[in-house]
């Protein structure tokens, strides 16, 4: 359509201008229709779709950052629906371009700042946690101790006692068994000085067995302790069994299994009794790594030592147990034993240093 334009008004602007656009909006097709548009000094005009007053230019926000290139869009408010009008024609946008600096300006359209900006988003709210995820895998175990670290002693002993109550549900303690006084003796010099208020308990089981429990809570089965010639052989178990919670390995072991979430929640100590449950039940799948057991072994010996009691013992157990035909017993068979492990014991006790018996009839307690 040829645009017609007429003197300039008084105070430059010409008095009117036409030309032709797309009208988008309700009711109105998918494509848009296209509209005879005319501008004057009193507003925007559409005739034919649109015979009222025309639309002031104060109303009608401009959502283009170039009016002399590309494509020219208005948009306002009537009725309580949004129209649109867009121009692409550069003789309409031409007749347009003097009514425009009355109209409101939308936000600029996206620029290379922009673009820089959102590009940056999309790295942090995709690529980023993919490198955390990725730095969690190549650097679990740091990450692991790191939170360990920081979980207080007073909630790992809170959360580890409510686990316990749970377990002791599951087990036939024996509270009056014969060996329970030396065990809880031998317990309480192998623990002097320890932070954990420790608990040492005998369940009635036949499996060859013994586990510890974040928090200090130890039991031994007495299938284990049939086994055992001397009290030095349960005191070596014992030691181990110890260290485990001393070195904190089932704390270590249930935050890995337990996901980053309540790991954070572990350490900033705002875990409850859902946490406790959950320990648990991952008791029974957790178990201890090879380095573990060598740790609780070395850390044993040391343990064991320190305490004025013969730590071959540790080693002479866990040799005949290896040594038995059949089935492994349950305390080998999660990482079995190997004269590898028996040497290194052996090897870390101090040459020459004599220990005296412990003052215990095993004999009797066997019996």
């Amino acid at each position: 359509m040829p645009v017609e334009t007429e003197p300039a008004s008084a105070t430059g602007a010409p008095a009117s201008g036409e030309g032709t656009g797309l009208l988008y909006g309700p009711g109105l097709a998918p494509g848009g229709v296209t509209v005879a548009v005319q501008a004057a000094a009193e507003g925007l005009q559409l005739p034919g779709i649109r015979s009222a007053a025309p639309v002031a230019w104060s109303a009608l926000e401009v959502r283009a950052s170039d009016y002399g290139a590309g494509t020219l869009t208005l948009q306002w408010t009537e009725g309580g629906a949004t129209l649109a009008l867009v121009v692409s024609d550069a003789a309409t946008r031409a007749a347009l371009a003097p009514f425009l600096p009355a109209a409101r300006r939308a936000a600029p359209a996206a620029g290379r700042g922009t673009r820089r900006l959102s590009a940056t988003l999309i790295a942090a709210l995709v690529v980023l946690p993919l490198l955390v995820v990725g730095a969690l895998l190549v650097f679990s175990g740091q990450v692991v101790d790191w939170v360990v670290a920081r979980i207080p002693v007073e909630t790992e002993i809170a959360l580890g006692k409510a686990a316990a109550a749970q377990q002791k549900a599951a087990l036939q303690l024996v509270e009056d068994h014969p060996a329970l006084p030396a065990i809880r003796e031998i317990g309480a010099r192998l623990t002097r000085g320890s932070p954990y208020p420790y608990e040492f308990h005998v369940a009635r089981d036949a499996s060859v067995n013994a586990f510890a429990m974040p928090g200090g809570f130890v039991v031994l089965h007495t299938g284990l302790l049939e086994q055992a010639e001397r009290a030095e052989e349960v005191a070596g178990v014992l030691a181990h069994e110890v260290q485990h919670v001393e070195r904190r390995h089932g704390l270590r072991g249930l935050v890995q299994a337990a996901g980053l979430g309540m790991a954070l929640q572990l350490a900033l100590g705002e875990a409850g009794g859902s946490v406790a449950a959950a320990w648990a039940r991952d008791l029974a799948r957790l178990s201890f790594s090879r380095e573990q057991e060598r740790d609780a072994d070395a850390r044993g010996v040391e343990a064991l030592v320190r305490a004025g009691i013969d730590p071959r013992g540790m080693a002479v157990f866990f040799r005949k147990l290896a040594a038995q035909g059949g089935a492994v017993p349950a305390l080998l068979s999660s990482h079995p034993a190997s004269e590898e492990r028996f040497a290194a014991v052996e090897a870390k006790v101090p040459a020459g240093t004599q220990f005296a018996p412990l003052e215990v009839d095993w004999k009797a307690v066997r019996r």
